[in-house]
C-alpha cells in the first residue's frame, strides 16, 4: 500500500444517492467488492494488476490478504483504502458506493471510515504519542462544542487500549518499534472507523514485537473491530480467522480458519 494517493482514472458522475439498495440489504458487510478490475498504462502498454476480483467482508472479521509480489494483493489494499480508484466495478465501504468518487470525497471517506497501520509507522517525530495520535482529530468538526470527551481524552484512551498509557508524552525515537507500532494502532483507532487496514503490520518488527502487534489486533477484533492486514508471512495470517490469497491479479483461495 502506498502511503498516498496514487493517481486516478477520470472521475465519472457520482451517482446523488450513495446509499443503494445494496447498502440496505448488506449493512453487515463492511467491505463488497464487487467484478472489480485495476489497469494501468505504461505508454501504450496496459498492465492488468486486478483481474474481476469479488470479496465481502463482514463486520467483525479478522482477513488476511497473502500473495507473492505482483500479486495484486497491494492493489487492492489500495482500492480497499480508497487510495485508488477501480477501472471498473464496484466497491462498497460500509454500504456506500465509493468506487467512482474524486480525490476530495475519497479523502474524506478516508478520514472517517478508515484507520491505516503502515509498516514504516509514519509517525511525526517531533510529536509526542499523545500528539501523533490526536492527529486525525484535527479535522474532526464534529467534536462538539465542548460536548463529550476532549481529543486528548480520546487519544489518551486509544493509547491505554494499546498498552501505552505510561508513555503518552514520549515521542518516536524514545519508543522501541512495536511501541511505535502500537501508537500507530491507537491512531488508526481514534476515530473509531468501520474499518481497520494494516499493511505489513510486522514487517519492520522482530518477531517478539510482531507477535505482541499481533495480540493486540486480536483483541481488538475481538471487541468488534474489522480488520484487515496484508502479509507474506504465514505465522502472521495464522493469527487471524480467514486467508485470502491472490495470485496474478486474481482470488485463488478464500478459506476460513478454525
Amino acid at each position: 500500500m502506498q502511503d498516498g494517493m496514487l493517481d486516478l482514472p477520470e472521475s465519472t458522475p457520482i451517482p446523488t444517492t450513495l446509499l443503494t439498495e445494496h447498502a440496505l440489504e448488506a449493512t453487515d458487510r463492511v467491505i463488497d467488492v464487487q467484478a472489480v478490475t485495476r489497469t494501468y498504462k505504461l505508454g501504450a502498454v496496459e498492465v492488468p494488476a486486478l483481474q474481476g476480483v469479488s470479496l465481502a467482508v463482514e463486520r467483525g472479521e479478522f482477513v488476511a490478504i497473502m500473495g507473492a509480489s505482483g500479486s495484486g494483493k497491494s492493489t487492492l489494499m489500495n482500492i480497499l483504502g480508497c487510495l485508488d480508484r477501480p477501472t471498473s466495478g464496484h466497491y462498497y465501504l460500509d454500504g456506500e458506493d465509493v468506487s467512482q468518487m474524486n480525490k476530495d470525497q475519497l479523502a474524506g471517506v478516508r478520514s472517517r471510515r478508515i484507520g491505516f497501520v503502515f509498516q514504516s509507522f509514519n509517525l511525526l517525530p517531533r510529536m509526542s504519542a499523545l500528539k501523533n495520535v490526536m492527529l486525525p482529530l484535527a479535522y474532526d468538526h464534529g467534536q462538539r462544542n465542548g460536548h463529550g470527551p476532549s481529543h486528548e481524552e480520546r487519544a489518551r484512551e486509544a493509547l491505554e487500549r494499546v498498552g501505552l498509557g505510561e508513555r503518552l508524552h514520549h515521542r518516536p525515537n524514545e519508543l522501541s518499534g512495536g511501541q511505535q507500532q502500537r501508537v500507530a494502532i491507537a491512531r488508526a483507532l481514534i476515530q473509531a472507523p468501520p474499518l481497520v487496514l494494516a499493511d505489513e503490520p510486522t514487517g519492520n518488527l522482530d518477531s517478539k514485537a510482531g507477535e505482541e502487534i499481533m495480540a493486540i489486533l486480536s483483541r481488538l477484533n475481538d471487541e468488534g473491530a474489522t480488520v484487515v492486514l496484508v502479509t507474506h508471512e504465514p505465522n502472521i495470517a495464522a493469527h487471524t480467522r480467514r486467508v485470502v490469497h491472490m495470485h496474478d491479479g486474481r482470488i485463488v483461495s478464500d478459506e476460513v480458519q478454525s
